[in-house]
């Protein structure tokens, strides 16, 4: 199952509700809330995610929403086209990585900015190539900013892969938004976070890494900059310890 899990990118909460299906084989909202323990407000939110993914389908049986588990043949097409569109991508990229880049060096440049959601996927997937095994993500003024639901699709993928890496997050969230960083940590989880709380303004953070800097303004159109300069990154990881003393647990 953990296979399963990894190829359609489960949250936690996902699996759990795919889990309880699996078990009860149909269910409403109710008997489906009580088998997998997650809140009746963020069930019809999961569901919904299963069911774009899908892993789940649904019917009205007397005027009343049910769900069932999709045919494990369905499964099956599903993951095989996830494993042939990875292959093929892996072949394009491999046959034309020595025309696109070939002299990486070229193209380290001091500040690079990005825009809009798509952007921002590329600034993080850079940082997170920064980072290894036992070292640490700060984000400082973390917040999902303008529009949460897109904010936490991209910054729990980006967690989740440094997750897999065993890298730690170390994080100063807004004091104001305190529940809405509960509960993302609760539906994505929060084994490699440690947060503090801090009276932060506006949709705007700051990231560091081992050599990087990364200023993000999560507005509706989001812009995101990467700084390559080691002086200015150490100064902004000053100034996160800095406010980390001064931060509420």
């Amino acid at each position: 199952m953990k296979e399963l899990f990894e190829i359609f990118d489960l949250s936690p909460n996902e699996i759990k509700v795919y889990e309880a299906l699996l078990k009860i084989k149909r269910g409403t909202k109710t008997p489906i809330v009580k088998k997998s323990g997650i809140l009746s407000s963020k069930v019809y939110e999961v569901l919904d995610r299963l069911i774009k993914k899908g892993l789940v389908a649904s019917f009205v049986e007397n005027k009343i929403n049910n769900y069932v588990p999709v045919h494990p043949s369905n499964i099956k097409s599903l993951f095989d086209d996830k494993i042939l569109e990875i292959k093929n991508q892996k072949k394009e990229f491999e046959e034309k990585i020595g025309e696109l880049f070939p002299n990486q060096e070229d193209f380290v440049t001091e500040v690079q900015l990005f825009r809009d959601w798509d952007g921002l996927r590329s600034v993080l997937t850079i940082a997170s190539e920064d980072l290894s095994s036992g070292d640490t993500y700060y984000i400082l003024g973390a917040s999902p900013g303008d529009n949460i639901e897109m904010a936490s699709e991209i910054f729990s993928k980006n967690d989740k892969r440094l997750s897999s890496k065993n890298v730690k997050i170390k994080a100063i969230h807004d004091i104001k938004r305190i529940k809405e960083a509960e509960e993302y940590l609760e539906e994505y989880g929060r084994k490699n976070w440690t947060i503090k709380y801090y009276q932060t303004s506006g949709p705007f953070q700051i990231g560091i890494t081992n050599n990087y800097a990364l200023l993000i303004l999560l507005e509706k159109n989001p812009i995101a900059i990467l700084i390559n300069n080691k002086k200015i990154r150490d100064s902004f990881f000053h100034y996160f310890n800095t406010i980390w003393r001064l931060s509420k647990k």
